[in-house]
């Protein structure tokens, strides 16, 4: 487990050579770019192509969005071709991925008619909308029968025909009370009436006013046909656009590299743009560029010889990174232990100049789903699920990794489910190593002794951090702070654990002392004066140097924020009694589901049903809460417990050159 070594590489080389030695150093990925620092007699060219490569990532960007949402709503016709399988990213050969400009017109024309369908699809749904919009409107005159262009003005009549809500009819019948020649007539009868009132030219302006009152709303139609006639028309019309779009999507559905081949053009603009600016931030002379980066040690040669394939007209130079620069993390672990990158990485990439904390994240992080899970069959579940998932998923990403790790929690779930003896949360074997939280026949249980041996843990967990601390130091060349900020401390908890163990033994579990081994408790308590005079003797000296780095007033203040420091750090170790509390809670649940499964099994044949039901929904609900819990509380006790005693973070993931594709994976 380590961070890399980082070597910075200056190039230079002749300006009609840039996008050659570019490719060139995407291919070896492990090259990451930086803006050089100015120089005498060199400037920078801003690329005026930029823009428009810019503007075509977005369009084929957008293309790529919208054959994935077509293909995604008409799986039924994507499986028809192989388009449905390149939803999610896929594998290409860095030498396919670099021919893409030999393609490039044929690609574009791809994309070029996806952006027609794309229109006509958005034409005919405004059609839809339309279509349909023109249909709610008729339907309060469906009952009417006579067509609309027959409701006109006479020489001597004016004819009002629309539409008014039911409970303004009164108002329109009062009409024809108040003024005889006035015809009133309800010709539909729904939710809005539709009305015909017809009155005489000399009574219009009145009529009209009393119309406006009751909130009577003109008919705006006037089709040679009835209601329900143009109601049947538009549901014609609305099906042949109903046909026209399915028609689309199937032309759309029917091409199965189409997404695949708008993927590719898409990310190799990307490509284009990211190596356009990168461009931007080189220096330039005349006739020639300067660029700088950072490579992995140990890869100088591959680049060198990488851009010598090239071209020979180049210089290239490697230097060791000096105290002011600010170098990418890489990190390299073994294959089980990077699985534990995911979770340093949520809460921050680590620091260049630190200590790579991840073997410890993996180990204290899996204890303690262990000691969460604490279940054989849990496990078996946990590494099934997890395996599987993880396997489906063919790219090493956060995803496929937070499987793994689930699946390595189920492996220390099986190890601590051996030792409580707990098996779907009962006894599978006539021991148990270790006792359980859970009260046995007698009514006796191992709480204290599990508490206790969680605080434990966390004793070791923070003693840890602080053991981290020191290495840090170390490596920034702080001897002082390594040992007066880590080791000193790492002491001080030896020094406790000797001093107290017998003592909080004896209060919590005075029966587990009784019948501890003699040598173990003669050796405590022999301990316990030197433990005594250890923690109290690194406890002055963390807080007599505490302020070291200070001055006046300073260095007593920090003195007594180290003793005070004292509480905090009982506290952090209080907290992962939260081991203990989710331990015993998913065994109590897990017994609980069994004993109300067997209990319903034993009323009988239908219990036989319903009872393992009942076991199994409660286990698979357990399961799903305790992996939930295990992981939010375990993620919790590093980042908050374990890595504010070391941990700087805030690194940079390096992050070569051609790292910003989004939907092909490169594989030489």
């Amino acid at each position: 487990m380590a961070i890399v070594s980082m070597t910075k590489m200056k190039l230079m080389a002749m300006s009609y050579h840039k996008e050659k030695i570019l490719n060139a150093l995407h291919k070896t990925g492990c090259v990451e770019l930086f803006e050089p620092e100015a120089a005498e007699h060199t400037f920078c060219v801003q690329d005026k192509t930029l823009a428009e490569l810019e503007s075509r990532l977005a369009e084929y960007t957008h293309a790529v969005d919208f054959v994935s949402d077509v293909l995604e709503k008409n799986k039924d016709l994507a499986r028809g071709g192989e388009g449905g399988k390149y939803l999610s990213n896929f594998f290409l050969s860095y030498d396919e991925f670099m021919s893409t400009p030999d393609r490039e017109p044929d690609l574009v024309l791809k994309a070029e008619k996806v952006a027609e369908y794309e229109s006509k699809l958005t034409d005919l749904r405004a059609e839809s909308i339309k279509l349909h919009n023109l249909k709610v409107q008729l339907l309060p005159y469906s009952g009417v029968k006579r067509k609309f262009s027959e409701f006109k003005d006479t020489k001597t009549c004016s004819v009002f025909f629309g539409t008014v809500k039911k409970e303004q009819l009164p108002q329109i019948y009062s009409l024809k009370k108040e003024n005889e020649p006035i015809e009133v007539s309800v010709l539909a009868d729904a939710q809005s009436v539709a009305v015909l009132v017809v009155c005489l030219k000399s009574e219009k302006d009145r009529v009209q006013k009393r119309l406006s009152e009751a909130a009577f709303v003109s008919c705006p139609f006037s089709y040679d046909m009835s209601a329900r006639e143009k109601i049947e028309e538009i549901v014609g019309q609305a099906k042949e656009v109903k046909k026209e779009e399915e028609r689309i999507n199937a032309a759309i559905c029917g091409q199965p590299e189409l997404l695949k081949d708008l993927k590719i053009l898409a990310d190799y603009y990307s490509f284009a743009v990211e190596k356009t600016r990168d461009a931007e931030k080189f220096r330039h002379t005349g006739t020639t560029f300067i660029l700088e980066g950072y490579v992995p040690e140990g890869e100088e040669e591959r680049v060198k010889s990488a851009v010598s394939m090239v071209t020979d007209a180049v210089f290239t130079e490697f230097s060791k990174p000096e105290e002011n620069d600010t170098p990418p993390t890489l990190t390299k672990n073994g294959k089980v232990i990077t699985q534990a990158e995911f979770i340093t990485d949520l809460y921050s990439a680590p620091n260049y100049r630190e200590v790579d904390p991840n073997g410890a994240v993996f180990f204290f992080f899996m204890i303690f789903m262990g000691v969460i899970m604490a279940d054989i069959g849990y496990g078996i579940i946990m590494i099934i699920a997890g395996l599987t998932l993880a396997f489906r998923i063919k790219v090493d990403n956060g995803a496929r990794r937070l499987w793994f790790i689930i699946a390595f929690g189920g492996v220390f779930s099986i190890i601590f489910g051996v030792l409580f003896n707990s098996f779907f949360g009962a006894a599978l074997l006539p021991f148990s190593i270790l006792p359980s939280p859970v009260p046995d026949g007698n009514g006796t249980t191992g709480l204290m002794t599990i508490l206790l041996g969680c605080l434990a843990l966390g004793v070791l967990h923070i003693a840890t951090g602080y053991f981290f601390k020191a290495l840090n130091c170390f490596k920034q060349k702080d001897v002082a702070g390594g040992i007066f900020e880590g080791l000193i401390w790492v002491l001080f908890f030896i020094g406790f654990v000797l001093a107290a163990f017998n003592f909080l033994v004896g209060y919590l579990m005075p029966e587990a002392l009784e019948n501890m081994n003699a040598g173990v408790r003669n050796f405590f308590d022999a301990a316990a004066l030197p433990g005594l005079i250890i923690a109290g003797v690194t406890l002055l000296i963390a807080a007599l140097t505490a302020g070291r780095k200070e001055k006046g007033f300073g260095k007593v203040s920090k003195g007594f924020g180290a003793i005070y420091g004292i509480i905090s750090l009982m506290s952090d170790i209080l907290s992962y009694a939260r081991l203990f509390g989710l331990m015993l809670s998913g065994m109590i649940i897990a017994a609980t589901f069994n004993d109300l499964g067997l209990s319903i099994m034993s009323g009988g044949s239908l219990g036989y049903i319903f009872g393992p039901l009942v076991i199994g929904v409660g286990h698979i609900f357990n399961i799903a809460m305790g992996v939930l819990g295990a992981y939010i509380h375990d993620s919790r006790l590093q980042y908050i417990e374990f890595f504010s005693k070391f941990y700087t973070g805030e690194g940079e993931k390096f992050t070569p050159l051609g790292s910003d594709i989004r939907y092909i994976y490169l594989t030489k």
